[in-house]
Parts: C-alpha cells; structure tokens; sequence
C-alpha cells in the first residue's frame, strides 16, 4: 500500500469518531457489520436495503468497499467479494440454490432490492449449512413474505412506490399487495422501470444502455399446528437491444462486430419450504425444494447481408433438496441435514452460421453439521461437511468426486469493549461447471476433461474489534486460495489477499462510518488483468467509504455515501493502461409529513459533481482498446412511497 493511501487512511479513521459533537447515545446497529458468531459477515441493513428500493444490487452494498458491483446496468451487475466473483460463491435465494454461470458480458444473479428482507456475505469462512461450493464464501439473499409486511393488528396492506430519475428519463413503479386471513398469507410484487440511455459524466450518451426490467413475485404462506409452509415464486426479466458486449462499450480494433444485439434475461426462483414454529430444542426440522433457472439469450439482428443471423441460447438451472434439523444440546446449537443438488447447463444456438448444442452436468450429495455456541467469553462456530459429486460432460464423459468441507471460527470478548476473532475454512468445490456460452467442440474428445482437478479453496480470517460507548473500530485480514478453479478446460489457482479497516460514531439521530479495504488478487502467483480474471475475480485495490446518516428533526432525513477508488497500476503482462482513480458522491434527503406516516418522500443526487467514471469492478480499465462503460453522470432522482 502507498504511503499517500496509508495516510489518508490513519487521517480518516482518527477522524472519525469526531464526527459527532454532540452527547452520544448508542442506537441499535443499523450498519454493515460483523454478526454474531460469524466474525467477517456483512450485512446491509435495513435502511440501505430501502435506499435501494428502486435500484439494483450495487445500490444496497453501495456503502461496503469489500463488496464491489460491476457495470452501470443491471444485466451486466456482478457481485465481487474481497476480489472474488460471485460464480466462485456459494449464492442463495430464500434459500435456494442459484445456478450463476452463464456468459462473461452479463451479470450472474439479478436481484431486485424492492422485495429484500435481508443480505447477508460471508466473506471467505461460510458455515457448512450455507451450500455446497462455498469457495469463497457465500451470499444469502431473503425476500420478504406477507407476514414481514404486515403491522400488529393488521390483516391486510399495500405499498406503491414510485420514481424517476432525470439523467436517462428511468421511470419506475412497484406494487405489492399483502394479507393474511385466518392461517393462510399471500403477498403480490409486480415492478417495472423503463428509461432511455444515460449521460456519463462527460455528457456522453452511453448507448443501449435504458432500463428494461420486469420483476414479479409472489409468496403464499400457511401454518397449521406447529407447522409454516410456505411457497415462493420470483421472476426476473430484462429484454432490450444492449451492447454487443453488454458489459462495455466497445473496442478498438479487434475483431469487427456489430454495434447491438438482443439480449433476453429471465432469472426465476421457486422454492417450498416446510418448518416447525415451535421448537423444543431437539426437534426444529426444516425441509426446501427449490429451483433456480438462468435463462440467457442473445440475438444478431438481421441484415441484407446476413437475412438469418446468428444466436444464442443459454440456459442453466438448479433443482435442490435440503432437509436439516436443529436442536439444542447443552447450550450448543447444532444444525444437521442432508442437501441434493441438481445442475445442469444447456447450450444452443447458432454461431458463424454453424448450429451446435452442448450440455453439462453435475449432481452433488452432502451430509453436514454446523455447531455454535458460547463459552464463558468466547462465541464459536465450527461445521463439516462432505459432499458426493458426479459431473458429466459434454460428450458423457463421467468425473466421480468425493471430499470434506470444514470450518471453524472464534470470536473471543477480552473484555467488555475488546474482542478478538480468527477463522479459517477449507472447502470441496468438485468438478465444476463451465459457463454456458463458453462451451464448444473442445468438450467433446473423451480426454477433454482429463486436466481438470477437483476445486478447493482455503480461507482465514483474523480481526479485532473495539467498542467503547458510541464509537466502533475494527481491523481485519483475510486470504482466500482457490485450487484448480476451473478456467476453460484446464486448472488455475486463484488467489485474494488483504485487509479492511473501520470506524464508526453513532449519536442521538445518526451515525457516521467510515470503511476502508484494499485486496490483491493474484492468478497462478501472478499479478493478472481483468481479462485473465473473467468469471474468476477482479483487481478492486484499495477503495475507501463514508457513509453518514441523520435525522435532522422528526420526519426528516439527510445522508448520503462518499465513494473512493485509489489508482492502482494494471498488472498482467499484455496491459497497457492503469485503474484510475475515482471520487463518487451520492446525497440525499427522506421526508415523513407529521399528518401522513404512512409516506415517504425522497430526492437524491447521485454522481452529485458529475464525475466520468466506471466502477472499479467493471471491466477493462487496463486496456486501452477497451471503452468502458462508465457510470450514470449526475442523477437526480425523486421517490414516492406509499403503505396502505
């Protein structure tokens, strides 16, 4: 790390717990923090879930600089941790499995943050009951039900929310309606955003870039005795002519393509779950069945030259079984069970003129246990898990896989403002499956597969943590190594290494955070490009947040995130350009009229001086024949929300 980023780092944080002047009171914690008996875990709280409302994902992990999103639109957001993609994470909705692999140019899993209950990263250590393949960690999105809609006394709601944004004319509109009737709920959620290519900050339209996104969901749930079970449906759709390349802009030089494609996303989640209510300590059983589906295409369009052009469809999907038990035995909280997963990835299409069709897939069977406890001063949380995996080929070829998952972390409480922790993770990833559109002949030979390895990765973590009265600060390290991820048909070794840094102050009606993280990651033991880490990882650097908050009088609130991306120089040896730096600031202000509770209104200015940039998660910085696509410029943008 360079001395100028060191310190402005020291500077910040010294800073910090200066921000408030007047007497501090401790609030409940509403900030992405550590979590119980998982030391490193992030978690959005449920005020950035709602400042995100009629955003996208980057929007709710805006705050977190270990937590990057690539791209300025939806189809192309990617989820990084600590340097690591999301496809190298164990990712879940509701609990159910997703099956994120598809196509470099686009995201790997669409959420809307308008149907979020809650977030949670485990960054690195995951425990063993988060999935199968949790390589780098894992990401658990939870939806909201009726029954965490609805008010005491209630039986019965509704919420509209509505909002426009100037800078591309984006107009959206959400409804969700909500009730319960006697032991049966059922909650509605139907949403859509339209809008025009936005200005980047240089004033420059960047093209086919104009929201298209449907959303729908609904979720019914009925008790009976000590039973829930509930059902859960959720589709997402984005369908709009996009960039070739949907993730950038375009090229210079290279091989010559159209300008625009068709591209067709449609992401969709059903799950079942049964659960007792009432636990009793040894019997808590839980049973989920769920599905995920991934379904991606892209269409030329048509030209006097080419009357017929080619296309692409994509389609991967997840079926999964978990059934697992809690109980508690002499104050440990033990989960056991059994999961099932079912994956398979499925190509057709036409390229060059040329029809073809290719498939993978792999079954995964695994037994787990995850206990946590506390003793004396000390929180712990250590599980295993060993999973049975079969993948088959593209041309039938069968590779038979077996291996143990272990994890343990301890969070020790010094003393009552002092604690300690340290984890460490060793994780069975299998045979792994290739993306969709990155299949081709070469799978086809018997032998195609004969370089592949069996994935595993290694995880540590070690951090402290402070906290004294109204102000928090906390250090952490951490390293994920991924063996023989899988890249094309033949083994690499990934690796992430850093550290994160922050300090918070909370007083009567706000608080201020300042977060910081700066994470190499490395291919092979080399420095690498964004190319070399397609579908791998990316190069964050050092990055740096001020998040802030305040309720100024009742019914009235201002805050807003300050974003920091230092310049790190571009690694690999075919680079010809450095990640530059970057300062993004986003404001806003939230007001609840006295005679109206039950509405909120909120402007903010997003990009507030205008600056052109592209996050740093997007990809090609480092090359200068790469057009990236940079962020919204100024955006100001206006929200009405409605509960009935």
């Amino acid at each position: 790390m360079t001395r100028h980023r060191m310190a402005a780092l020291m500077l910040g944080t010294a800073l910090a717990p200066l921000s408030a002047l007047s007497q501090p009171i401790l609030l409940d914690e509403i900030t992405l923090t550590a979590d119980g008996d998982v030391p490193a875990r992030i978690a959005p709280s449920t005020e950035q879930i709602e400042d995100a409302r009629i955003g996208t994902i980057e929007d709710v992990f805006r705050a977190e600089p270990s937590v990057t999103v690539s791209s300025g639109i939806a189809i192309s957001e990617r989820v990084f941790v600590n340097g690591i993609d999301e496809q190298q994470l164990s990712v879940t909705v509701d609990g159910a499995a997703q099956n994120n692999r598809m196509f470099h140019h686009t995201g790997t899993n669409m959420i809307d943050p308008g149907l979020l209950k809650a977030a949670r990263v485990d960054p690195g250590v995951a425990p063993a009951d988060a999935g199968f393949a949790a390589l780098g960690g894992s990401i658990a999105y939870e939806t909201k039900s009726a029954i965490d809609m609805l008010e005491d006394g209630q039986t019965r709601g509704g919420r509209v929310t509505v909002g426009y944004g100037d800078n591309d004319g984006t107009a959206t509109g959400s409804v969700t309606l909500y009730g319960r009737q006697g032991p049966v709920d059922a909650l509605i959620y139907a949403k859509r955003a339209t809008g025009d290519a936005y200005e980047d900050g240089n004033g420059l339209t960047v093209p086919r870039t104009g929201a298209d996104l449907s959303s729908q969901a609904l979720k019914l749930g009925a008790e009976f005795g000590d039973w829930r079970a509930e059902l859960g449906a959720i589709r997402f759709e984005d369908d709009a002519l996009r960039p070739y390349r949907a993730n950038f802009t375009g090229t210079v030089g290279g091989r010559p393509v159209p300008e625009t494609r068709r591209y067709t996303l449609e992401q969709s989640t059903q799950t079942l779950t049964l659960r007792r209510t009432v636990a009793d300590g040894l019997l808590d059983p839980e049973i989920r069945i769920a599905r995920s589906r991934n379904q991606l295409d892209t269409i030329d369009l048509p030209t006097a030259d080419a009357p017929d052009p080619d296309y692409n469809n994509g389609d991967a999907d997840t079926v999964s079984i978990v059934v697992q038990n809690s109980m508690t035995v002499n104050g440990v909280e033990l989960t056991a069970g059994v999961d099932n997963y079912r994956t398979r990835a499925t190509y057709d299409g036409v390229y060059d003129g040329e029809a073809s069709s290719y498939r993978e897939d792999r079954t995964t069977t695994g037994l787990f246990v995850q206990a946590r406890g506390t003793a004396g001063d000390i929180d712990y949380s250590a599980g295993l898990r060993h999973d049975f995996s079969r993948f088959t080929g593209a041309g039938g070829q069968q590779l038979d896989t077996d291996g143990t998952s272990a994890n343990a972390d301890v969070t020790w409480h010094a003393t009552d403002a002092l604690a300690l922790n340290a984890g460490l993770s060793t994780v069975f990833g299998g045979t792994q499956l290739a993306s969709v559109y990155e299949f081709s002949d070469g799978l086809l030979p018997d032998d195609a597969y004969d370089a592949l390895d069996a994935t595993r990765a290694h995880n540590g973590v070690m951090g402290v943590e402070w906290r004294q009265g109204a102000t928090t600060l906390g250090a952490e390290l951490f390293q994920t190594r991924i063996d023989a991820i899988r890249k094309g048909l033949v083994s690499r070794d990934l690796e992430s290494r850093g550290f994160r840094l922050s300090a918070r102050r909370d007083w009567q009606g706000g608080f201020a955070a300042l977060r910081y993280s700066d994470t190499d990651v490395e291919l092979d033991g080399q420095a690498a490009s964004s190319f070399d880490l397609r579908e791998l990882g990316t190069v964050p650097g050092g990055m740096l947040s001020l998040e802030a908050r305040h309720q100024v009088m009742a019914g009235v609130t201002l805050g807003g995130v300050i974003q920091h991306a230092f310049e790190e120089d571009g690694q690999g040896d075919d680079v010809d350009s450095d990640w530059p730096s970057y300062t993004v600031v986003d404001v806003f202000a939230e007001y609840e009229p006295a005679a109206f509770r039950n509405v909120t209104l909120r402007a903010e200015v997003n990009n507030l001086f205008d600056r052109a940039y592209a996050d740093r998660a997007t990809y090609g910085a480092d090359f200068t024949s790469v057009v990236q696509q940079l962020e919204p410029g100024r955006t100001v943008a206006v929200t009405a929300d409605l509960r009935f």
